[in-house]
């Protein structure tokens, strides 16, 4: 062998040697199999969704995409729905990316595409209702092609079916509630409309028009027959016979300046509301005849609480949120804790999970 031949061996050798001991430790930590690669290390994300199973002391985020590269941290959220049954699975409702699913905690997304598109990758999903006692049976409320839409999937969103549009354009469908004891669902529109259906969407009823655009439902979870419809002027309406009879019980929060702006209605397992505005935080125990303002430790007017969540287990146990700050409570509000939030974009959504109390997430968003 010659001399130039054996120090083109020994190159060749060296650099193949540099190659595997420096350069490919890297390649391989940029792209970990199953997760996206961004450009720039997972502790670094700083919007989107985030998970935390220690109560609030650490948090991680939640973003990758199931076998792809890419996440999903910089979608625009309209909410984080749990599934009913099974609280390890997660539903992404975002605006303009359609619907996704996560059946892990948050771990992996994967996109709802079903074979015939009815349900568009481009969806602004605005509510989603699945049916307790069958878990495959989604109700979908979306906007897309300059109407508000309801979409039903009897197979766990493999193919839609329309079974509901508004019919005036530029108007959706804010809000669905899924009522087990009557395996019926009600819906409330931007046009002022609470429509109910015991035939999976086949025919429809009146419950009742409202003046205004409806942007919100409650059923109350201690007793299903009481609901509240809420309009984007704040104003507030009760029923205790599944909208037979209507009380306007808006006059109960016009002392809270600011409380008919930017609200965050939602109500825990013994039928308590709890609202976030641009006041702050107020919560009433009596179905909204009076409210009170928690002693929530920033004072009224300062931040508005944009996100609050209850334990579905633990009763008094909330978490809410002002700007990127977050406080806990286990006593109703009566007194806080203050909790580590994962990055300094305002947080958005709360969610508690429903089996593990100590997971908790959150949408931080600009």
């Amino acid at each position: 062998m010659s001399l130039r031949t054996t120090v083109i061996i020994f190159s060749v050798v060296f650099l193949l040697g540099l190659f595997a001991i420096v350069i490919l430790p890297f390649v391989l930590r940029a792209r970990p199999l199953g997760r996206p690669s961004t450009g720039a290390a997972p502790g670094r994300i700083t919007q989107g969704i985030f998970r935390s199973d220690d109560g609030g002391s650490t948090w991680e985020p939640k973003a990758w995409i199931e076998s792809a590269v890419g996440n999903i941290s910089e979608f625009s959220v309209n909410r984080l729905v749990p599934d009913p049954s099974n609280p390890e699975t997660l539903y992404l409702l975002t605006d303009g990316n359609g619907l996704w699913v996560s059946r892990s905690r948050g771990d992996l997304w994967a996109p709802v595409h079903d074979r015939a598109a009815v349900l568009e990758p481009t969806a602004n999903v605005l509510a989603m209702a699945v049916n307790p006692s069958d878990r495959r049976e989604w109700y979908v409320a979306v906007f897309q092609q300059n109407r508000g839409r309801v979409l039903r999937t009897s197979d766990g969103g493999e193919t839609f079916r329309e079974i509901y549009f508004t019919p005036g354009e530029r108007y959706g469908v804010f809000d669905l509630y899924y009522d087990r004891l009557r395996g019926s669902l009600v819906i409330a529109t931007g046009q002022g409309g609470l429509l109910e259906t015991s035939d999976r969407g086949l025919t429809w009823r009146v419950v009742r028009w409202f003046a205004d655009g409806l942007v919100r439902l409650l059923a109350d979870p201690s007793n299903p027959a009481n609901w509240y419809v809420m309009t984007p002027r704040g104003s507030i309406f009760r029923t205790f016979d599944r909208g037979g009879t209507w009380t306007d019980v808006t006059d109960s929060l016009r002392e809270f300046s600011g409380a008919f702006s930017r609200q965050y209605w939602t109500i825990d397992r013994s039928g308590t509301l709890f609202a976030g505005s641009r006041y702050g935080l107020v919560r009433s125990s009596d179905n909204g005849t009076t409210f009170a303002a928690p002693p929530l430790i920033i004072p009224p007017d300062a931040l508005p609480v944009r996100a609050v969540a209850v334990d579905p287990r633990v009763p008094g146990r909330i978490i809410a949120s002002a700007a990127s700050q977050l406080y806990g409570s286990v006593d109703g509000g009566a007194s806080w804790i203050i909790l580590t939030p994962p990055s300094e974009n305002p947080i958005t959504h709360l969610l508690i999970d429903a089996e593990k109390s100590q997971t908790l997430y959150l949408v931080a968003q600009p």
